[in-house]
């Protein structure tokens, strides 16, 4: 930026510091901190220059700015919301691709011709559709609340966006175990479709507890409690 050439090293120096600790403590979705803090620098560069041009040192001027933008914690806690429901949105969304994929196989695992049976029969074969279909309901509601669509439904919270979270990837972990126990229970042979949906089942139960986990940390961040430790960061 133009701004940034205006500003000499000292300057700069003092910015970086500032920014890398409050890099430090922001945590959501990579690119979403990486926008936040381009728009912060933007906005700490043209502050220092206006301090500057009013008459103070540069180091001075940095230092002014800064502190118009208030403490790294401080700020972190003003993106946590934000980072809070870009993570929801992303790990729902995540959920949304997943599913019917993992869907397909075990059905095709478990009842192949889902058709030429009746719903008592399908839901008897894989008892998980109807925890499926809450977890469908919610996402659909939670990208609908927190994205384009607030225009015209009432914006979902970060706190109600990150419940829905917990929600959906706990009914995918019920819904993933009921799989895989239906499968261990039942007397189909061993085949390359049953390792790809076990693969594919263990692999979300390990991502929803993590998911559960994180979410949980960013509820607590959004309530006022610190932010999330770095450990507990995605990117």
């Amino acid at each position: 930026m133009a701004s940034d050439r205006l500003i000499l090293p000292a300057g700069e120096e003092r910015l970086d510091e500032y920014l890398n600790d409050l890099a430090v403590r922001l945590r959501g979705p990579r690119r979403r901190r990486e926008r936040i803090l381009a728009e912060l620098r933007d906005g700490l560069d043209h502050a220092t220059l206006d301090h500057m041009t009013a008459g103070l040192p540069e180091d001075q001027a940095a230092t002014a700015a800064i502190a118009q933008f208030g403490t790294p914690q401080a700020v972190a806690h003003a993106f946590a919301g934000e980072l809070a429901t870009a993570y929801a949105r992303r790990t729902i969304a995540w959920y949304i691709a997943t599913g019917p994929l993992v869907g397909i196989w075990w059905l095709l695992l478990l009842q192949p011709h889902p058709w030429r049976t009746g719903l008592i029969a399908l839901l008897a074969a894989i008892p998980a559709i109807p925890l499926i279909i809450i977890a469908i309901a919610a996402a659909a509601g939670t990208l609908a609340t927190t994205g384009r669509l607030m225009r015209w439904l009432p914006e979902a919270t970060p706190q109600h966006a990150l419940a829905a979270t917990i929600t959906i990837a706990a009914l995918a972990l019920a819904g993933d175990v009921t799989v895989i126990a239906t499968y261990l229970r039942s007397e189909l042979p061993a085949s390359a479709l049953a390792v790809v949906a076990l693969a594919a089942s263990l692999t979300r139960i390990a991502r929803g507890v993590v998911a559960i986990s994180h979410a949980v940390r960013y509820a607590t961040a959004t309530r006022g409690g610190s932010t999330p430790t770095p450990s507990d960061g995605h990117r």
